[in-house]
């Protein structure tokens, strides 16, 4: 029997810019085991007939009190939460704004891998570089922040189509294993500015639970700026 698939991620009703492509691209994927749950921390309700509309299972989310990035962590979990509970094999996380393959779950699962990902851009303009960082040896203390290299020093060589081990490669297209799901809570740090993403490959590494990208799968990242939320993480990282 094929493995089963939950496709899983937050929304928040800022992205329905590029809603109906995504959700038009998650339906024609050509896997034919997977459903899609999506969490929406919108201010209100009213987003969830949208996504209920595409014929996605969703749940809305309340606003954290204590900001934007705990929103974004409560919301990782209701994904991660709702995929245990419901038996899933493993739950592949695509974030909102980005565009994969059509047949992105066929080519993670043939790898075998508890995490494994495909690759997408990030930033902005002349900043804009591939979401990768390099694995590098560091104290494995769970709550320590390592500052890991980006791998645009190892271009192009390093993106050659083949499975590869990294440190971090973001939450944007990451098959993750159910066993993985069961140890590995999303989380964030008081005092820091970083997203769940960074702290899951944080805790990967401190859990010797390795992380890997498929060079060959490129999806289409539909970002727009963070800024506007800059007062909210600013507020967080002088929280003491």
């Amino acid at each position: 029997m094929l493995p089963k698939i939950l496709i899983a991620a937050p929304q928040h009703e800022s992205k329905n810019y590029c809603w109906e492509e995504w959700s038009e691209r998650i339906k024609s994927l050509t896997y034919s085991n997977y459903d899609v749950f999506i969490a929406d921390n919108s201010p209100s309700k009213l987003n969830l007939k949208k996504i209920k509309k595409a014929g996605f299972k969703a749940d809305h989310v309340v606003q954290n009190k204590k900001g934007l990035l705990y929103t974004i962590r409560d919301s990782h979990n209701v994904c991660r939460e709702y995929a245990l509970k419901n038996n899933y094999d493993y739950m592949l996380h695509i974030e909102t704004d980005v565009i994969p393959p059509f047949d992105v779950i066929e080519r993670l699962l043939a790898h075998n891998r508890t995490v494994i990902g495909g690759i997408y851009d990030i930033f902005y303009g002349k900043k804009r570089k591939l979401m990768i960082q390099v694995p590098e040896e560091y104290d494995k203390s769970v709550n320590s922040y390592r500052k890991v290299a980006w791998a645009e020093h190892l271009e192009p060589d390093f993106f050659d189509g083949k499975v590869k081990q990294v440190y971090h490669a973001g939450l944007g297209c990451m098959l993750i294993k159910n066993e993985v799901l069961e140890n590995v809570k999303f989380r964030v740090l008081k005092g820091t500015d970083f997203f769940p993403d960074t702290w899951f490959a944080n805790d990967c590494y401190s859990y010797n639970i390795p992380i890997f990208v498929d060079t060959s799968i490129q999806c289409k990242h539909r970002n727009f700026t963070w800024l506007i939320n800059l007062d909210e993480i600013k507020k967080l990282v002088n929280e003491k």
